[in-house]
């Protein structure tokens, strides 16, 4: 198992580093720049403000530097826009926020789409699986930038139960219609996978085994269907997990909650180069992260993966 660990990071650290690598470069093959406005600065102004941050610097230069600076200290640099405010301070601002509703979101889907796959899948073909299915097609139709809107309108506006917006430090009013808004459809896709992968291993050999034995059904399903049938699903937990982690920029439109995703989008309005690419940069090693975990945890479930 070991060795499974040591190979996967083997191939972690290198993706991190080329990651960070093309998104510095992308982001300066981008047209403009991060002092483009519309009304052009004059040169001497604008010497001096590429001066202030290196962009005066050859370009191999400007990426050492980032590069170093992130790998030494865990450091995005400055703020392009806002003067007094670091990459480091904004996203520590609002990741936290953003981690909060998201690990919550992340938890209901799991939990309501593991649970409907799984009983539709036991009870295939009955009132119950039918009632599953409907539920996840209905919640996959209406995505999130549908389901806020509609539970703003039903909650805020006709029934007053619910604020319309706002943090609070996270307070269980504020947070009801976001997570909501966020895990509905990531649960439906996640009910549709266990109940395929529930149904395939139902009919498996190893299960026929299992019941001709006499197991109770009970045990049937925890110790012998369960493990195989979560395969898929991990694999999918992964980058569902990062996207809900990393905030939805329509959440934090919607519910003003403050999180990342309003910074992504804001950054990339003002050309704040530095915040995007900082953003980005933790997208990505969050993705890589919590890939490595799906990877060892494939192993620990099943262990012929480790071979």
């Amino acid at each position: 198992m070991f060795s499974y660990i040591a190979k996967r990071l083997a191939v972690a650290v290198p993706t991190l580093l080329l990651l960070i690598v093309l998104s510095f470069l992308l982001m300066h093959a981008a047209p403009g720049g991060p002092f483009t406005q519309e009304r052009a600065l004059p040169p001497q102004i604008l010497a001096n403000l590429e001066a202030k941050y290196g962009l005066d610097q050859p370009l191999w230069r400007q990426l050492a530097s980032y590069v170093w600076g992130i790998v030494a200290h865990f450091d995005f640099g400055p703020s392009f826009i806002y003067k007094d405010r670091t990459v480091n301070e904004i996203i520590a601002q609002g990741f936290p926020v953003t981690l909060h509703y998201g690990t919550l979101s992340f938890l209901v889907a799991v939990l309501a789409g593991v649970s409907l796959g799984i009983c539709a899948a036991i009870y295939h073909n009955s009132w119950l699986d039918y009632l599953a299915v409907g539920v996840s097609i209905g919640a996959q139709v209406l995505p999130n930038f549908v389901m806020a809107p509609i539970l703003l309108l039903t909650f805020t506006y006709w029934l007053r139960w619910l604020p319309g917006g706002g943090w609070e430090d996270g307070q269980w009013p504020y947070l009801v219609m976001p997570v909501i808004a966020l895990s509905t459809s990531f649960m439906a896709s996640i009910a549709r996978i266990t109940r395929a992968s529930m149904l395939e291993v139902l009919t498996s050999n190893h299960i026929r085994t299992a019941r001709a034995k006499g197991l109770p059904e009970r045990q049937v399903i925890l110790r012998h269907a369960l493990k195989p049938a979560l395969l898929p699903v991990l694999s999918y937990l992964g980058p569902a997990f990062v996207t809900m982690i990393t905030g939805s920029v329509v959440v934090d439109f919607y519910f003003s909650t403050g999180g990342i995703g309003k910074s992504f989008v804001d950054s990339a309005l003002n050309r704040d180069y530095a915040v995007m690419l900082g953003i980005t940069i933790l997208v990505g090693a969050l993705t890589i992260l919590f890939n490595l975990v799906v990877d060892i945890l494939y192993a620990w479930i099943d262990p012929k993966i480790r071979y």
